[in-house]
């Protein structure tokens, strides 16, 4: 039966991508039994055959294990970012032109409706850009569509400032006319072939797939991804994914908490920059070691060092188990380090586990107060669980120290 399980793993790396370690064992059996149900098939064997023989079978595998979660402007301040960039660069030279945005994969819509309202709000009009929203889940593009929300898909004040974007009705909104005309919906796998005179994008956002992908797929996509983007466009990507990005031609973009890469010509690439590194061990006295009739040991400090770049190093190639296996080893021997537990809540997060990254960055931020990168963090987890007076507070200290 384990056997089977692993064709499937291997069957689902191969069509979506899918890293084997990015789907835990019990989510997998649970999508597994839920379809063998619907099927009437008892034996994991027979279900994996029927889906290498079915597309359909392996569209409804992929509707069980794909994640929705995500809410009107998710990380606000990359709409803050999308909408100075329009503003600032894209307009002043390209007025005439129509702005193309993709945004993948999209989910049920919240994402590619807060980029029209943002548009609109710049303002732009709606003959000067046009959003394409994209998902792999049919499930997720059908409510899209629909386009009508409850209160789950707010996490902050902004159905406030957006509401004449919403036909409101108790607690249900509905996609007003004006921006659902603006966002179009496609069935796609980035992965898939793409034709090569495919008009391209001037902005992508591409958030919290990557650190699910393989290396393989991971690297594939990049390329596709470099493909469609046009010069001096934006690529937006998770926080924990600034750390995938390794293309020469995409600078990292100076601005806070939006995550985001500019892609610059190849005779640009000496002025690249790079994303803030979140490993940067203090310089410690090394430890003598003990006497011993075996060989000497090497310093404590050179085991503690090297497992915590050997964390960061699994972390940027998406091995986060693994990741996380030599943080926690780290940290062991070295409790009271913040960028470890910096780095562990990054690892956290990527994992899907809010409440384990929460405590890891409460600890950095505990034993280094002015921490910005773990208050950062705290405010974008607080609002995603409606905390918006915890985020608040969290804000204005980041705040006092950028006035510092």
């Amino acid at each position: 039966m384990k056997q089977d399980y692993q064709g499937i793993e291997q069957l689902l790396a191969r069509r979506i991508g899918l890293g084997p370690d990015k789907l835990s064992p019990r989510q997998l059996i649970k999508a597994v039994t839920i379809r063998q149900k619907a099927c009437g098939i008892k034996n994991v064997s027979d279900y994996l055959k029927r889906l290498q023989s079915s597309a359909h079978e392996f569209q409804e595998l992929v509707e069980q294990i794909v994640i929705r979660e995500t809410w009107f402007f998710r990380h606000r301040q990359a709409f803050s970012l999308l909408r100075h960039h329009v503003q600032t660069q894209w307009l002043p030279s390209h007025s005439r032109e129509t702005l193309r945005i993709l945004s993948v994969p999209c989910s049920t819509g919240e994402e590619p409706y807060s980029i029209a309202m943002t548009l609109l709000n710049a303002p732009l009009s709606s003959q000067q850009f046009i959003v394409e929203g994209m998902d792999i889940s049919q499930t997720a593009l059908s409510l899209a569509k629909k386009g009508i929300y409850g209160k789950n898909s707010f996490r902050s004040h902004d159905q406030v400032d957006y509401k004449q974007f919403f036909e409101v009705e108790e607690n249900r909104y509905q996609i007003g006319p004006s921006i659902r005309n603006q966002v179009k919906f496609s069935s796609k796998n980035l992965l898939s072939a793409w034709p090569v005179n495919h008009p391209p994008y001037h902005v992508i956002f591409c958030r919290h797939l990557l650190i699910y992908l393989d290396d393989a797929s991971r690297d594939r996509v990049l390329k596709i991804l470099d493909r469609l983007l046009a010069e001096g466009g934006l690529l937006f990507v998770g926080a924990v994914e600034t750390t995938l990005i390794k293309r020469d031609n995409f600078r990292f973009m100076s601005y806070p908490s939006a995550f985001a890469y500019q892609k610059v010509p190849a005779t640009a690439t000496e002025l690249t920059l790079t994303p803030p590194r979140h490993l940067k061990p203090k310089q410690r006295s090394p430890l003598k070691p003990r006497p011993s009739a075996s060989l000497p040991k090497p310093p404590e400090k050179e085991i503690q060092l090297s497992s915590l770049e050997m964390a960061q190093q699994f972390a940027n190639q998406g091995k986060l188990k693994e990741a996380a296996q030599s943080c926690q080893s780290y940290l062991q021997r070295h409790p009271i380090d913040a960028e470890g537990y910096y780095l562990l809540g990054e690892i956290s997060q990527a994992q899907g586990n809010r409440e384990e990254a929460q405590r890891c960055f409460q600890k950095a931020l505990y034993l280094r107060p002015n921490y910005r990168e773990a208050l950062v963090h705290l405010v974008l987890l607080r609002e995603s669980q409606g905390d918006i007076q915890g985020a608040a507070i969290l804000k204005n200290r980041i705040q006092r120290l950028d006035n510092l």
